[in-house]
């Protein structure tokens, strides 16, 4: 019974989805009452009803962003594979301990699969080993303590190391550093060239340098489909940068990663298969919902020296040989959610073929947005790479700012609630920026997005 009224809930949401608002300007009122109407803990129960209406009333009545949306174009949108809600139902009833073999075995070749896949996808060796994790930000995190790892390095040094990221990098790489303890790293940004992409030559003098000054090059992290333009680093030529210096080479693949699915973006990610380590999130890329990353290492014997888990006492009688490698030495994790089912029951049932032509139909969507844009005469737009549009209006009256006309221009279009996107700031310059890339989204809503902005525009040079 209360499975079936949970189901009924989320139905009802998931049907009414498209045509609700996307955006919602927050009442400060309704906002409070909202917060108010959770119910707290309490010595005594409530029925489930009470608690489902209580859920529903405060959080599924008051998102002021919908993700999911087929209106929703700012950051990187959110999904909601409904078979991937049905997975963690299913991981947090069985509830498997997933992270060493002779708890479930098949629950570990369940996730080792899936590990096999995304390898194989980026051409990765025999020898590479991984994980699934919460997120990017996790997954970043494990690359960079096994390359910090991999140097032997010593606390006493970490003020003389280096990290080089482009003008573009994901900010999380700086919160990476701290937590594993090498906030004292150097960040050296290096310029990116005309296509927002690394320039290899730059990174190139940059180690150089750092070298003879008594630095100590530990990673370049370099990334294909960065957050603010969905630009792609040319992976290869930085490969060759890494090489000759011998140093350690991520790639931060967790927004534009499983684009590597679709013939017309499979080139830009050459080189990937040359680097020490990865990530993507399935999260993003394949559609399940929030808390799916994944990290992959060239080399797992460098991924088991940073994470393996020496035995204690109390697993003495556990059978130590294994087919295959325990999660829980591959990561920092130990005990946590059975994650692999959300992003395996969805490509059981859809088949990757259904994946590619989705992620295909999001970068034909944002070819022909750029077009559409380009045709409206006063508006700048860059060419994407994947499925991010950058543009602003230029052709702004006399004595207007273009920056304050566009922050104008922003909130006209997404005040009515039925589009959102968002802004950015690259290399001091202001954009406007459209991310295609909620399964939902279809040619009819990019339509509505332009639209919409046509009308702002008119509204506003009126």
């Amino acid at each position: 019974d209360w499975t079936m009224k949970a189901q009924q809930r989320a139905d009802e949401y998931l049907v009414k989805l498209p045509d609700s608002k996307v955006l919602t300007v927050a009442d400060k009122t309704e906002t409070e009452e909202a917060v108010r109407s959770v119910l707290p803990i309490r010595e005594e129960p409530v029925s489930f009803d009470e608690a489902l209406e209580s859920f529903c009333s405060s959080v599924g009545d008051h998102m002021l962003m919908r993700e999911g949306h087929p209106g929703y174009f700012a950051y990187v949108p959110g999904n909601s594979l409904y078979p991937s809600a049905l997975g963690d139902f299913l991981a947090a009833a069985f509830n498997p301990y997933a992270m060493v073999n002779y708890a479930c075995p098949a629950a570990v070749e369940m996730q080792h699969s899936l590990i096999r896949w995304v390898a194989g996808l980026f051409g990765y060796p025999e020898g590479c080993a991984g994980n699934l994790t919460s997120g990017g930000t996790v997954g970043n995190l494990i690359a960079m303590a096994t390359a910090r790892d991999a140097k032997n390095l010593q606390a006493k040094d970490y003020h003389r190391c280096v990290v080089y990221v482009s003008d573009l990098t994901h900010d999380g790489i700086g919160k990476v550093l701290h937590t594993i303890g090498m906030g004292e790293a150097v960040q050296r940004k290096i310029p990116v060239n005309e296509q927002f992409g690394m320039d290899p030559e730059q990174l190139a003098e940059a180690i150089e340098k750092d070298t003879k000054e008594g630095f100590i090059p530990v990673a370049i992290v370099a990334t294909t489909g960065t957050t603010d333009v969905g630009s792609v680093d040319p992976i290869a030529d930085i490969a060759d940068v890494a090489e000759k210096y011998d140093v350690w080479l991520h790639v931060d693949a967790c927004y534009g990663g499983f684009f590597v699915l679709c013939d017309t973006a499979k080139h830009l990610f050459k080189g990937v298969e040359r680097t020490d380590s990865f990530t993507c999130d399935p999260h993003k890329g394949l559609f399940v919902p929030f808390g799916a990353g994944l990290v992959m290492v060239r080399d797992r014997k460098r991924l088991l020296t940073s994470n393996r888990r020496n035995p204690v006492s109390t697993l003495q009688d556990r059978d130590s040989v294994a087919r295959h490698l325990n999660p829980e030495d591959l990561t920092f994790e130990q005990s946590t959610h059975f994650r692999a089912v959300r992003v395996w029951l969805p490509l059981q049932v859809f088949g990757v073929g259904t994946f590619r032509a989705a992620l295909q139909e999001k970068l034909y969507l944002s070819q022909y947005l750029y077009h559409q844009l380009k045709a409206i005469p006063g508006l700048l737009v860059v060419e994407p790479q994947l499925s991010i549009v950058l543009f602003r209006y230029e052709d702004v009256p006399a004595g207007a700012d273009v920056v304050d006309f566009n922050k104008r221009l922003l909130d006209h279009i997404c005040r009515d609630g039925r589009v959102f996107i968002a802004s950015t700031t690259v290399l001091g310059n202001f954009y406007l920026r459209a991310c295609v890339f909620a399964f939902r989204t279809h040619r009819e809503h990019v339509d509505l997005l332009i639209s919409t902005l046509k009308d702002s525009l008119k509204q506003l040079l009126s």
